[in-house]
């Protein structure tokens, strides 16, 4: 099919860039060996000094935070799922791919798991390591099925958290 393109940047909705912003800065932490947070704090001093900066989205942020805060779990169901490869192994921006979509899968409550499978090959073909995404699919799928969603689904992008008890 000489006439199907891939998708580029132009193409992206909007929570596709916004999770492609997520893995960039996960990338940058981790190439820098520092924590996630810090770069979260000097993107927004960064944006806060330059009004020409892009701001980060809120939903890159709560990606951002998610995978930090669940590492060692993600680590370890992407380590189980990617028969034959360690965690430490695969490219470092694949990777992070993996943990934005496992993250999505197992805590974001709004995101089913074929969208954000679906999703992170989305990424994958933009920023990933290889133009074959068939290993991103097959290592979430492969994870989603061995661990169900957990019940400390946090909100999505979408939802607002109500306080009932406030007056």
């Amino acid at each position: 099919m000489a006439n199907q393109q891939r998708s580029g940047p132009d193409r992206l909705t909007a929570r596709t860039k916004w999770r492609m912003r997520a893995v960039e800065i996960l990338y940058e932490a981790e190439s820098r060996d520092i924590e996630p947070s810090k770069v979260l704090v000097e993107r927004a001093d960064r944006a806060f000094a330059d009004p020409e900066a892009p701001r980060l989205p809120a939903y890159s942020e709560q990606l951002v935070r998610g995978v930090a805060t669940h590492l060692d779990e993600l680590d370890d169901l992407i380590g189980r799922a990617a028969s034959g490869w360690s965690v430490e192994r695969l490219p470092a921006v694949d990777r992070n791919v993996l943990r934005v979509g496992l993250y999505e899968i197992r805590h974001v409550a709004d995101v089913d798991t074929p969208v954000a499978i679906k999703e992170a090959l989305r990424v994958a073909e933009q920023i990933g390591s290889s133009d074959d995404t068939s290993f991103v699919n097959a290592v979430l799928d492969a994870a989603a099925k061995s661990a169900p969603k957990p019940d400390d689904d946090v909100p999505g992008w979408n939802q607002v958290v109500i306080d009932e008890d406030r007056d």
